[in-house]
């Protein structure tokens, strides 16, 4: 039998009693059950009780992410159990172990349900934001670890590498978001690109203070149980945003707009349509 390979333990669990030991990544054979795959992560059901997200593109500041809401309200979301992280030639490979939840997707539900069942989830789902905003904010615009905010904006653009640490004021976030907006686009928008450097300073306001965003809400990302619980999953963008973010990612992945998603929106978010159109709007600059 070969060697088991080396990987580093993160974060566990200890304050649970399990009928059987935590699986590790060296318990994943490709017998498990696949939930889900994406460039650079994979989502599998293993041991019965438990999930593992696991990829080159999985950070450990999702899990941390999910144990911060966890311990800091009653929004339901899945226990994470382990972090683990393994080198696997010049790569990192993350490990998060979770407790499986079972259910189906809101998006897969979505066009089975009444106006009556949709207004449900989203007052309830409403109660789980309203706990996220009223979090005690760390005094800066960021992840819970002081870093940038886990968007693609500072993430996966050309003037991402620039972005080292948190913003201490909108005013900082929107100077790099324009930034960032230039050096995307260069020369072909550099006189939009002064439009928005006169603009933007007045029309990005929040009330100035950072909110805890999950800021990837999607039907995609919210699992109903079968008893009719829905469930918030994919924490790996959350980070301490202005009060607007929530609505106006929400409204772009909304994306073809072809069903009445965006009516139930609304009764879950603060609307910001003013700040949602001009955010949109430069990001189908940058990235069509």
């Amino acid at each position: 039998m070969s060697e088991a390979a080396p990987y580093e333990v993160l974060f566990v669990d200890r304050f649970q009693n399990y009928p059987d030991p935590l699986p590790t990544p060296n318990d994943i054979n490709g017998s498990e059950v696949l939930l889900h795959e994406s460039t650079g992560c994979r989502l599998v059901r293993i041991q019965a009780r438990f999930v593992i997200k696991f990829g080159i593109y999985v950070r450990p500041i999702e899990a941390h992410n999910m144990l911060h809401v966890a311990k800091s309200t009653t929004v339901p979301i899945p226990k994470v159990y382990a972090i683990y992280q393994r080198q696997k030639g010049e790569r990192v490979i993350t490990y998060i172990v979770m407790e499986y939840m079972p259910g189906t997707t809101l998006l897969n539900l979505w066009d089975s349900l009444d106006q009556t069942r949709k207004t449900a989830i989203a007052r309830t789902l409403r109660t789980y934001f309203d706990q996220l905003r009223k979090l005690k904010h760390p005094g800066y615009f960021g992840n819970i670890d002081g870093g940038p905010p886990l968007d693609d904006m500072f993430l996966e653009t050309r003037g991402a590498h620039e972005v080292k640490k948190s913003f201490a004021t909108e005013d900082e976030l929107i100077d790099c978001i324009i930034r960032i907006y230039l050096l995307d686009t260069g020369e072909r928008m550099d006189h939009k690109t002064q439009y928005y450097q006169h603009v933007l300073p007045t029309v990005l306001r929040g009330d100035g203070s950072p909110v805890f965003t999950h800021n990837d809400f999607q039907r995609k990302n919210i699992m109903v149980q079968p008893d009719g619980t829905p469930v918030i999953i994919d924490w790996e963008f959350a980070s301490w945003y202005p009060t607007y973010w929530e609505y106006s990612t929400a409204t772009y992945a909304n994306g073809g707009w072809n069903d009445d998603w965006h009516d139930y929106v609304r009764m879950v978010l603060d609307e910001y349509p003013n700040q949602s159109l001009w955010l949109s709007s430069m990001k189908l600059e940058m990235w069509s």
